[in-house]
């Protein structure tokens, strides 16, 4: 049995992401005034105008706006906190039991059966509307438990993990426990990565974290309740590494990709140079290989991104157990909070260790597709130049030809008798083609074509001898 036994979910969405212009800012701020109540929207976005804020309270200092609802069995009280932190928006929404219906002389002593819970997360989900988290969520189930003792706590707590609409296992999720503010402090928590099929963080990962706490008496709990704030921080943080991760991993399957295509780049480079060329097939590999150089260099840098996102927030992570720890001296209720220190010991060995890792097997893929760009340009720009230049002997070696045909058919014309058809047989010239066998009438045309032929033909001869010699030379 749990007295005043309440339900808090820390909740996390984007602001300004990366490289997000303000049309997609707008739409940031719309989705996230859409899980808040619709007469406080306004308020909160005139609030929300900041371009830089380490933390703004979007509906005024302390600003909360309280909610009065009813399940089957209970009258429920509930709270929205709405804040920015930092490049994020944080919504702490509350809902607690009242009392059951038709006693309200119970209101704060009556203790309630833990499947109580359940009616708190419909609730809740009732108030977001099917509206969910962008970054990351947490929930905390908290009360008073009569007679108090530690064993007696961790037995509710595990009761608590076996209501359905939680959503836990106790044996696979737990992670730790440790005293609090003269109470105790139980996590559960699982993360899975589990695909690379979609942005979504929901579908790249499951992140599923709860938090127990209860207290032997109301003024604990009360007391207690100060620290919800701190928890607010402490937990986008956290959020926001397990999302920079999920991220990263998802960048990471869009590299592999790319790498594999840049290692079939090269091999087909390889072949191309162990045969004859095929300048067709060898641009549309440079046109690929550009192209993938433009989404492979930006997904990096957004890997290197997300690394420094996950050690900024693991940074302010530990300083804000720290100041949680420091804050509690202040009650004298010291606690070493075991299970929130792993994590940060296990973001930094684990995934911050995995993202820097792919961050530098990846990187000289990014010189091997420059390099590759580079050689097949050269190799494309050194057949083309062959390939003009070519083009351009031709053009030399028929033009001259051409011109001296022309030149030898004028100076052909000016043979003796070539305007008398019986005189021109005497011309060595038309003596020899009368002998093939062509006509008296036919012989100056006939002449006049063999010359120009013969002249042309010798010179496109001494000019392609002379151009290839040149070549030689030059070499």
């Amino acid at each position: 049995m749990i007295i005043y036994p309440t339900l808090d979910l820390f909740l996390y969405d984007l602001r300004n992401g990366l490289g997000e212009n303000a049309g997609e800012i707008a739409d940031n701020q719309e989705g996230f005034a859409h899980k808040l109540p619709e007469e406080v929207r306004s308020r909160m976005k005139r609030r929300d105008l900041e371009v830089e804020a380490e933390y703004v309270e979007l509906l005024g200092e302390r600003g909360i706006e309280f909610f009065d609802s009813s399940s089957p069995k209970y009258a429920l009280r509930g709270f929205y906190y709405p804040v920015r932190i930092g490049d994020s928006y944080g919504l702490l929404l509350d809902c607690s039991v009242k009392h059951s219906l038709g006693h309200p002389e119970r209101v704060n002593i009556e203790a309630c059966p833990v499947n109580c819970l359940a009616d708190l997360k419909v609730e809740l989900d009732k108030q977001l509307a099917g509206q969910v988290a962008t970054i990351g969520q947490v929930w905390l189930v908290s009360g008073e438990i009569p007679n108090f003792t530690p064993d007696k706590a961790e037995a509710i707590a595990q009761a608590c993990s076996k209501v359905p609409e939680l959503g836990l296992d106790w044996q696979r999720d737990f992670r730790g426990k440790s005293e609090f503010m003269g109470g105790m402090l139980f996590e559960l928590w699982r993360y899975r990565f589990k695909g690379t099929d979609s942005s979504s963080i929901h579908q790249l990962q499951d992140n599923h974290h709860v938090l127990i706490a209860f207290y032997p008496d109301q003024k604990t709990a009360r007391e207690a309740s100060v620290f919800n704030f701190d928890w607010l921080r402490l937990f986008a943080y956290r959020s926001k590494i397990l999302w920079a991760y999920g991220q990263s991993q998802y960048l990471r399957g869009q590299l592999k990709d790319d790498f594999v295509a840049i290692q079939q780049y090269v091999e087909d480079f390889h072949q191309a140079q162990t045969r004859r060329i095929n300048l067709k097939r060898l641009r549309q590999t440079l046109v690929q290989a550009q192209n993938t150089l433009a989404h492979y260099a930006i997904n990096l840098n957004y890997l290197n991104a997300q690394k420094r996102t996950i050690e900024v927030n693991l940074l302010n992570y530990r300083r804000r157990l720290e100041r949680i720890q420091q804050r509690l001296t202040e009650f004298q209720a010291a606690s070493e909070l075991e299970s929130l220190q792993e994590f940060g010991d296990n973001v930094e060995r684990r995934y911050l260790l995995q993202v820097q890792s792919d961050y530098e097997s990846f990187t000289p893929g990014l010189s091997l597709l420059e390099n590759l760009i580079n050689s097949i340009r050269g190799v494309t720009e050194i057949d083309q130049s062959q390939s003009d230049r070519t083009f351009q002997n031709t053009v030399a070696i028929v033009g001259v030809g051409l011109a001296a045909g022309a030149l030898g058919a004028t100076s052909a014309e000016q043979f003796p008798g070539m305007s008398d058809s019986t005189e021109v047989v005497k011309n060595p010239v038309g003596s020899t083609l009368a002998q093939w066998g062509v006509s008296e009438a036919w012989l100056p045309p006939a002449i006049l074509a063999t010359v120009s032929v013969s002249v042309a033909l010798i010179a496109a001869l001494l000019t392609a001898f002379f151009i290839k010699l040149s070549w030689y030379l030059r070499k």
